[in-house]
């Protein structure tokens, strides 16, 4: 396993004892009990009984502000143990599911055999609801492989009759000096950073879209800032072939779903207008037009002051929280240089700045080169070679993860395409394994696909592509999650590496350097381009939080959306460490989950449910 990526999860021994009988396990019963008797031993306070329903080192318990007002992982029967004797949540009468998937049952995971069950909650907050997993360790012995608690409503009696308001009623009745959330933007629009960097307010997409709908369900007055005329203008952005890589019944929005004879997988058309339509039906709060410039936090007010600049000039709000609703990396494009490109002929690029192909003059006479192998790098070179380039060549430096959409949707998200699996429950499953676990379960996963996809990848080797396939100790998870790249998930351009059409060029070292009629690798190969697009990522989504918020900020953030020693992540959908600083990043599925988990965790402050200052 690279150092590059933390330790994973050790697995136990997830078999069933010779004498117990598949077909004979009550596991509601079985369920029952485990509940029943971890529910005494809670509230009795003794540790002892408790340790003993938990698998000595590889149990695991992730808790999404149920047991505290945070997101939060534990492994091992006494670290988990701890965790429960220090909650002051009032976790109480937890309750196996009785229908559908959730109900208890004996799950074979790949050979891995438990039982699995859902169930509800109750705390002192409110309501919630968790899947627990039970390993068999003997005849009748059953001990918690994994636990998983969510809060998903809180208590409070005026949250109905603010439910029951109309939104447009509730967005009528915010006014500046009565907000309490900033929600500044997300997708942000590099091109303009490159030319504008005092003007950082990124581009409103799904995060924002996602917790303005949330906090405008729980009845929190807040406003969206978008520097963009409409919704949807962060992805009309980008280059104009971009597709999403997940499929549509992955990808739902929160309060509303995707029409079902729409493409399985969204092109940018559909992607803007569906943002633009979804923050009109939900009546959102959103003020386009809008930068948001000087965030700033005064600590005798313990309010944030955020100067907005828009055509009818520049006021001064002073709400508690700034939610930034960003990506896992900024849009700040990572742009190598080397030398010789002052004598280069041609024009040198970052995908950031790629439109179209259509759009270059007299495309079927040039040599189009594109230095990496990621995502963009495959969409691009694709883009090219369906618009004639003469020739087109990728540069590869080290392996990469290829799956099929066909693979993708079998062995990663099938869970959401199961008949009779509620996009919610799916969610709930979903989040239910700590990273650890699902990255240990994930390095299989990337093996099976890889089989799955045999004749693509043995194909895409022969033409030169350098790839991984899980059998190194990691996974395309590892690099989905983990990583932000060094994959493909392909969208057609496998074929095109096939045939020929893309040619790709793999040397470690790299590009050395230009020439007047295009680039020299590292291993001295020469490559003619007329056009030389550089796909080399973004940085960090850090340098973007530092421009708008400063380095006093993140001196108290740290390493945001790094990886804590549990694997969860640092500062996002979390307490950031700074008094009313939230930060939420991800896909259209992320953003849907951990959307109403913020939510929540604000409105807890708002309450006073919490005291955000003791919870740091």
């Amino acid at each position: 396993m690279s150092e590059e990526f933390p330790p994973l999860a050790a697995l136990p021994s997830l078999t069933l004892h010779p004498s117990v009988k598949p077909e004979h396990l009550n596991a509601a019963k079985i369920v029952d009990d485990w509940l029943l008797s971890f529910m005494k031993s809670l509230k009795d306070s003794c540790v002892g009984d408790m340790l003993e329903h938990f698998l000595e080192e590889e149990s695991w318990w992730r808790d999404f502000v149920s047991l505290t007002w945070d997101i939060a992982c534990h492994n091992g029967s006494v670290a988990i143990c701890k965790y429960l004797s220090t909650s002051t949540s009032g976790f109480t009468e937890a309750k196996a599911e009785q229908l559908g998937a959730l109900q208890p049952h004996l799950e074979n995971l790949g050979g891995l055999r438990f039982i699995q069950s859902g169930f509800t909650f109750k705390t002192n907050f409110g309501t919630g609801r968790g899947v627990l997993r039970l390993a068999n360790v003997g005849v009748d012995q059953w001990k918690a492989w994994t636990v998983f608690t969510v809060l998903e409503n809180l208590n409070e009696e005026e949250y109905l009759e603010l439910r029951k308001t109309k939104e447009s009623e509730i967005k009528r009745s915010v006014s500046d000096d009565d907000l309490q959330v900033l929600v500044v933007g997300a997708g942000a629009n590099a091109k303009k950073f490159i030319s504008r960097r005092k003007q950082l307010t990124p581009l409103l997409g799904q995060s924002g879209l996602a917790i303005a709908a949330h906090l405008q369900e729980l009845g929190i007055k807040y406003l969206v800032v978008d520097k963009a005329s409409k919704p949807g203008d962060s992805w009309r952005a980008r280059y104009e072939s971009i597709k999403l890589h997940t499929p549509i019944y992955s990808d739902h929005y929160p309060f509303m779903k995707y029409p079902t004879n729409w493409p399985r997988y969204l092109d940018q058309e559909h992607i803007a207008k569906w943002m633009e339509h979804y923050g009109h039906v939900m009546a959102l709060n959103i003020r386009h037009d809008t930068l948001a410039r000087k965030i700033e936090y005064n600590e005798s007010m313990q309010r944030w002051s955020i100067e907005l600049q828009s055509k009818d000039g520049t006021k001064t709000i002073i709400p508690k929280h700034v939610v930034l609703a960003t990506g896992l990396l900024s849009d700040f494009p990572v742009r190598p240089t080397f030398s010789g490109e002052d004598i280069f002929n041609g024009k040198v690029y970052h995908t950031v700045a790629h439109k179209s192909a259509a759009l270059v003059p007299e495309l079927r006479s040039k040599k189009i080169a594109i230095i990496g192998s990621g995502t963009s790098a495959h969409d691009v070179a694709q883009d090219f070679v369906n618009h004639g380039a003469e020739t087109v060549t990728m540069v590869q430096r080290g392996p990469i993860y290829v799956v099929s959409l066909g693979s993708l949707e079998d062995m990663q998200l099938r869970l959401w395409n199961t008949p009779g699996l509620s996009t919610e429950d799916a969610d709930l499953l979903g989040n239910s394994l700590p990273t650890a676990v699902v990255r240990t379960l994930s390095v299989g996963a990337s093996q099976m696909m890889s089989a799955n996809d045999e004749v693509m990848l043995d194909g895409l080797e022969k033409a030169g592509l350098a790839l991984k396939r899980g059998n190194e100790g990691d996974s395309l998870v590892d690099y989905q999650l983990i990583k932000a790249g060094h994959f493909y998930i392909d969208q057609g351009a496998c074929q095109m590496i096939i045939d020929g059409r893309i040619q790709v060029r793999r040397c470690e070292q790299g590009v050395q350097e230009y020439y007047s009629d295009g680039i020299i690798l590292g291993d001295g190969t020469k490559i003619e381009s007329d056009i030389v697009v550089l796909a080399t990522g973004f940085e960090r989504n850090i340098k973007q939080v530092e421009a708008l918020m400063g380095n006093e900020v993140m001196d108290k953030v740290g390493d945001l959306c790094g990886l804590d020693d549990s694997q969860e992540r640092i500062g996002v959908w979390r307490p950031t460490g700074m008094p009313g600083f939230w930060f939420m990043t991800g896909s259209f599925m992320w953003s849907r989950q951990f959307a109403p988990i913020l939510a929540l965790q604000i409105a807890a402050v708002e309450r006073g449910l919490q005291n955000y200052h003791t919870s740091l």
